[in-house]
């Protein structure tokens, strides 16, 4: 797991979450087989096999991903076929019925928008509007044609800007509700994803690290500088200790002057050398940006991973450090020691 696990890429898949597709594509499948059986099996009676085909092909193509969104939660053949498949269908049945197939554009160009990714939305719906076009220009007159171009053409547009808006809202609302106002680290909600996740691969002996840092001394500079300059410097914080972690180190704001760093994937002594970099870094560079808060420290407790152990424990195990590591002076690291490595209780590491 690393940041971009939480990353808002996938609002790039298409508008729905895994759920909301389940929903709409069983509609949608609901409602082809309605239609598009019914109408391929009867171009097939009426001698047109090739339309027939495409349109039973569509809907078998239709029926795979359906099954491989609700049983194996992913996309089995892709977009790339079944969108082939009702293009070449409509623009074929354009051409053979004229006019009267053209309505069922409509409908195809807007659930293209909403169902599959910009891109290639766009390809699909602009090859859809200049073939259609084509196919219909020998059935009615110009003017006519260039009606339904135009329709055609605000239809699509007007479907793309509003499900665009509704694509940026939903990546604000996700930043919103992963990542903490202040600091842009990820909130509390986002940590106990990780911490259960990294809990479960423990069971397999796969070890990982947190760190529950605390800004030393923050209620001073916050009653002699104000809550202003005291946010700069979590802020600050924040951001010097991501910029001195791995891509897949998470950091995540508990509230207040105190943070959690889960080192993913790495056994303690990397994670306390790691550590004991971060802290010494962040502490020199924090006072370069913020010159009025000279003094300002970190207090840290570190806590390895532990097979069978729930991620409330090994929170609290790294808190129990960190206590002992403010009752030490502050400024320093303390380990709960992993039975694996370490027989102390705690090591300071100043």
């Amino acid at each position: 797991m690393d940041r971009s696990t939480f990353s808002v890429k996938h609002q790039d898949e298409g508008l729905f979450d895994l759920y909301g597709r389940k929903r709409v594509l069983s509609f949608i499948l609901v409602i082809t087989l309605i239609t598009f059986v019914p109408l391929g099996v009867k171009n097939i009676l009426l001698g047109e096999s090739l339309l027939g085909g495409l349109l039973l092909a569509f809907e078998l193509s239709l029926v795979v991903e359906v099954i491989g969104v609700f049983r194996f939660k992913r996309n089995i053949i892709g977009y790339k076929l079944p969108l082939t498949l009702l293009a070449t269908s409509i623009i074929l049945s354009i051409d053979i019925f004229g006019t009267l197939a053209t309505y069922w554009v409509f409908p195809v160009v807007t659930t293209i928008v909403f169902m599959v990714p910009k891109k290639i939305a766009l390809l699909s719906n602009t090859m859809i509007i200049l073939g259609s076009t084509i196919a219909v220009l020998p059935h009615q007159e110009p003017m006519v044609t260039l009606r339904f171009v135009l329709a055609l053409f605000f239809c699509v547009s007007i479907s793309h800007v509003v499900i665009e808006a509704v694509r940026r809202l939903q990546r604000n609302l996700i930043t919103l509700s992963t990542k903490d106002s202040l600091t842009g680290v990820y909130n509390r909600h986002q940590m106990d994803i990780s911490l259960q996740a990294a809990s479960q691969r423990a069971k397999t002996g796969e070890a990982s690290c947190i760190a529950l840092i605390d800004i030393d001394y923050l209620k001073k500079v916050n009653d002699f500088y104000g809550h202003d300059v005291g946010d700069r410097v979590i802020k600050s914080v924040a951001e010097l200790i991501s910029s001195h972690c791995r891509k897949t180190d998470l950091l995540f704001r508990l509230g207040g002057d105190e943070f959690l760093l889960l080192f993913d994937g790495i056994w303690q002594e990397c994670a306390l050398e790691r550590l004991q970099r971060i802290k010494d870094e962040v502490v020199i560079e924090v006072v370069k940006e913020c010159p009025q808060t000279k003094g300002i420290t970190l207090s840290t407790g570190l806590a390895e991973s532990l097979a069978n152990e729930e991620s409330e424990h090994w929170v609290k195990r790294a808190d129990l450090a960190l206590y002992e590591a403010k009752l030490a002076g502050r400024d320093q690291i303390k380990i709960n020691g992993s039975p694996r490595c370490y027989t102390d209780a705690a090591v300071t590491v100043s």
